[in-house]
């Protein structure tokens, strides 16, 4: 009882220095009350189904399930988790039981003793700290659940852009043997002129090697395509050359996906969520840091049997109950260095918070800009291309007909060509940033498709949000 008045004097001391955790309405920064483009469709929450490929569905589902960098992840969370569920086993008393015997030899031989007890041992959790590590550990599992998430959205988009590369690959190829069949076409005119000597020796000469250069454009996309599909085949946790992979041209969604409240998207976002986790972790370290230096009381307590054989002649019960009240006096300062510490990494946790946040709406923003740009591009790319056809179509008649345009037409070809290619290119490109603006926007991926009841929640967990109380300083 004598312990009583200093234990409450702390107590009260300590209670007094208790501020609040950090919260999000405090540490956010101000986004704007909306984006400047925003759309009017809803995605889903498995968002590459905005882009109705089934054979897109099955790949990303085959790679969420057996993609051995999410198998990382995911044992990495069981191993938080189990961790999370150790520490706060110290909140529990420690019960053993044992059981011994003993057999004598020599001037009393067959002399046995045996003997059962049981032991306890509990620590008072006066200031708090082994809440607070465990309330960090399951904090910190939290996060890695996010993490993980994060990486199912990173992988799905990853598979989506390759299979929509895939495809645009096929594309290129199959526009190159048109190029070469057309350039040959070309070539038997020239040397047809060239024989009736109408045309000089150097226009073969520049026709052949036009018609070369495509075998060697089609031996560098030929290699691309296999590369992409080998790395396609990775994602999806095969060996590479395994699969057939056809891939498919993009089919774009008709519009732009609605951004909606610039705050609720970012903060849905697996990787932001997974940053204010840490930085509650955090909260809670300093939290136990500090409570380490205060004064830990400790119980403990046993009861045994002694037996001293079948004559019993010693049969006694025993037991004890011991209270230990242990204060630290003199250390160096390392629980004062290691308060500084967790502080310090607190701070960086809520910079790290701070830069996600600005990160994810800053990777909206640029997606949905570059997303109206590139469609401003294909269409000013398409007239040109319409354009082009024309003028090679012209040249080439008028060099049927005798006119003297061949250099003209040669210009006219590669010129067409280039724009063929990079047509099909800037429709890839548009098809990776729809994909990027899909995957910033995305919240939490679910396994399988959800019922239409449970497809409207898409917050990923708003519990977050709720305004949270934890000790992050105690000194007094």
């Amino acid at each position: 009882m004598k312990l009583l008045p200093p234990l409450l004097g702390l107590t009260l001391l300590a209670g007094g220095c208790t501020v609040l955790a950090p919260q999000r309405a405090e540490v956010d920064a101000a986004l704007p009350e909306r984006f400047a483009l925003s759309g009017s469709v809803t995605s889903p929450a498995r968002w590459w189904q905005s882009f109705a490929d089934p054979q897109l569905d099955t790949l990303v589902d085959t790679a969420l399930a057996d993609n051995p960098g999410l198998q990382v992840i995911s044992a990495r969370l069981q191993a938080a988790e189990a961790l999370a569920r150790s520490t706060a086993a110290g909140l529990s008393p420690d019960l053993s039981a044992s059981v011994t015997q003993n057999r004598s030899y020599g001037d009393s031989p067959g002399t046995q003793t045996r003997s059962a007890g049981l032991a306890a041992a509990y620590e008072v959790d006066l200031w708090g700290r082994i809440r607070a590590g465990r309330d960090a550990a399951r904090l910190q599992a939290e996060a890695t659940a996010q993490e993980l998430q994060a990486a199912r959205i990173s992988l799905s988009a990853n598979v989506a852009v390759l299979w929509f590369q895939i495809g645009s690959t096929q594309q290129r190829l199959h526009r190159i043997d048109e190029e070469r069949r057309v350039y040959e076409r070309v070539l038997e005119l020239v040397e047809t002129r060239f024989r009736n000597g109408q045309a000089p020796a150097s226009d073969v000469l520049r026709q052949r090697q036009l018609v070369e250069s495509t075998r060697s454009l089609q031996a560098a996309t030929t290699a691309d395509l296999g590369l992409r599909k080998h790395a396609l085949q990775e994602l999806l946790g095969q060996p590479a050359g395994t699969l057939a992979l056809a891939g498919a041209q993009p089919r774009l969604p008709s519009a732009l996906p609605a951004t909606g409240v610039p705050a609720v998207v970012v903060q849905r976002r697996p990787d932001v969520q997974q940053a204010w986790l840490q930085v509650l972790a955090a909260d809670r370290t300093v939290a136990a840091a500090i409570a380490s230096r205060f004064p830990q009381l400790s119980l403990s307590g046993s009861y045994g049997r002694n037996d001293a054989g079948p004559g019993k002649l010693f049969d006694q019960w025993l037991g004890n109950l011991i209270g230990t009240f242990t204060a630290p006096l003199i250390d160096g300062g390392a629980r004062r260095a290691e308060v500084d510490r967790t502080r310090a990494v607190l701070e960086q946790r809520l910079a790290e918070y701070r830069l996600a946040v600005l990160a994810a709406f800053r990777e909206i923003a640029d997606a949905l800009l570059q997303d109206q740009q590139l469609q401003i591009r294909v269409t000013s790319l398409d007239a040109q291309l319409r354009l082009s056809d024309q003028v090679v179509e012209r040249l080439e008649r008028q060099l049927r007909n005798g006119g003297d345009v061949y250099l003209d037409l040669l210009d006219a070809q590669i010129t067409n060509s280039g724009l063929r290619r990079e047509v099909i290119s800037t429709r890839q490109l548009l098809a990776e940033q729809r994909i990027g603006l899909l995957r910033a926007l995305a919240g939490p991926v679910p396994d399988r498709a959800p019922t239409p009841a449970a497809s409207t929640s898409m917050d990923g967990g708003n519990r977050l949000d709720a305004p949270t109380t934890h000790s992050s300083e105690m000194l007094p």
